[in-house]
């Protein structure tokens, strides 16, 4: 049982020495995101750049505002489908994007990816910020935080129920004609349409398939020996 036990555990260590060395490969070849391109967000069309590559099994990609300004750093294996997501959120915020694929989809290359162009912009992103923003950026946009006071006193007083969801839904509806005006005033050409069920909670979700961000984390540690 030592004589497996041992086995087991250089093979572990051989695994971690393999991906120290795939980090250390990506850190060299991934492009600063200084040289990397401004690809405008949307086309001359007024839809949503297709910034995709065939070959890709992920990308790492950057989204910048109007001025230029990092915004949101993300991972995904569907580039163009979280870039939806992003403008349908946040259109005010999502003017420019730079990209980097790779064939390698593994979650802890890519984080590296991720890091260093965090690292080079000298400052964590709003989008970025572990809470309330980055939230914005990655899940259903909660339409409650985004209340005015008036609006609040009503919930208040609604209690749960009926009453509760009616209010919550006026709210998101409230926000999707903003958003909807930003859109216009973007241009912009597509249709985004929201969860109608969702509104009753005062949420803003698209009715697309979601993007699949799903990587393999990192090298498995060993199992124990039995």
């Amino acid at each position: 049982m030592r004589m497996q036990s041992l086995q087991v555990h250089e093979e572990y260590k051989k695994q971690q020495a393999t991906l120290q060395r795939e980090k250390l490969q990506v850190s060299e070849n991934s492009y600063l995101l200084k040289d990397l391109e401004f690809i405008p967000y949307l086309t001359d069309e007024g839809l949503i750049r297709d910034i995709s590559a065939s070959d890709a099994k992920a990308s790492v990609y950057a989204v910048f505002d109007e001025t230029k300004i990092l915004q949101y750093v993300g991972i995904s294996r569907q580039v163009y489908m979280s870039m939806r997501l992003h403008f349908a959120r946040v259109p005010s915020k999502c003017h420019f994007v730079k990209v980097q694929h790779t064939k390698q989809p593994n979650r802890v290359l890519l984080e590296c990816i991720k890091d260093k162009w965090i690292t080079e912009n000298g400052i964590v992103p709003s989008g970025n910020d572990n809470g309330p923003q980055q939230s914005i950026w990655e899940n259903p946009l909660d339409c409650k935080v985004l209340m005015t006071d008036e609006e609040k006193r009503n919930l208040q007083g609604a209690g749960a129920g009926i009453v509760e969801a009616k209010i919550l839904k006026n709210v998101a509806r409230r926000i999707e004609v903003q958003l909807d005006a930003e859109y216009k005033k973007r241009n912009c050409k597509e249709t985004f349409r929201f969860e109608p069920k969702m509104k009753e909670k005062g949420l803003l979700d698209l009715r697309n398939k979601q993007p699949d961000k799903s990587v393999p984390a990192s090298v498995p540690r060993p199992k124990s020996a039995s």
